[in-house]
């Protein structure tokens, strides 16, 4: 399901995609390496709690993941008023980041390709728009922070995706080459797109994926396992 509830969109993805070609595979965090539906949803209700708001189910919350916890935040309250999200942001962030792998899990055939990529001494980034030291406690927890060579987090750049910032912030840092994002939502093909790199969108996830296909990545899959490399 996508952020909105919808279905998995059928008959569009590629059975296989070579990207053996690639030097740089930079990855989204929520929804492409790792489901974290589950520990964002506590944090949520969490947080909703303590500021007297009625609980929401999930399906409500988790289509505004994607856009950084300030925007996540914003879409659940439904308010604009500052002074509220700032505390909805301490009080979420300081329970998340006690809490970021209770329910979280990497999708299927995540670690296996990130181990097959250093094999074939590719270098890995992941670029998101969660906070960098939740980030990197969700990577170590999951035990994949090892394969990771550079971790750009929400608020490592002074833009967060579809900027292309972190992307370029990723890039530099790992020294270049033939680059791909790949990610389950809008953001990812749009920030990948306006630093001038390849896309590959992931059709599972959260992401909205009818709007992401309209940005027209260069590739799409059903699964992780569907790349060669």
């Amino acid at each position: 399901m996508d952020r909105q509830g919808n279905p998995k969109i059928p008959g569009i993805y590629s059975q296989k995609v070579n990207l053996s070609h690639i030097d740089v595979f930079l990855f989204d965090l929520d929804g492409t390496l790792v489901d974290s539906s589950g520990d964002i949803y506590e944090a949520v209700l969490h947080t909703l709690n303590i500021l007297g708001f009625p609980p929401l189910p999930k399906e409500e919350v988790i289509k505004h993941v994607g856009y950084g916890g300030k925007k996540l935040l914003e879409g659940v309250l439904k308010t604009k008023d500052e002074n509220t999200i700032e505390k909805a942001v301490d009080i979420f962030r300081d329970f998340y980041f006690s809490n970021p792998v209770k329910y979280s899990v990497l999708y299927p055939g995540i670690k296996d390709f990130l181990k097959k990529l250093k094999e074939k001494n590719k270098k890995i980034g992941v670029v998101t728009n969660k906070y960098e030291d939740i980030s990197m406690k969700v990577l170590k927890g999951l035990g994949i922070d090892s394969f990771i060579d550079v971790l750009v987090g929400g608020d490592t750049t002074k833009e967060k995706k579809p900027s292309p910032e972190p992307v370029k912030y990723a890039l530099n840092t790992l020294g270049g080459g033939e680059a791909v994002i790949i990610g389950d939502s809008e953001t990812d093909v749009l920030a990948g797109k306006n630093a001038g790199i390849e896309t590959c969108l992931v059709l599972y996830g959260f992401g909205k994926k009818d709007i992401a296909i309209g940005y027209k990545p260069n590739y799409i899959i059903k699964e992780i396992k569907n790349i060669t490399v």
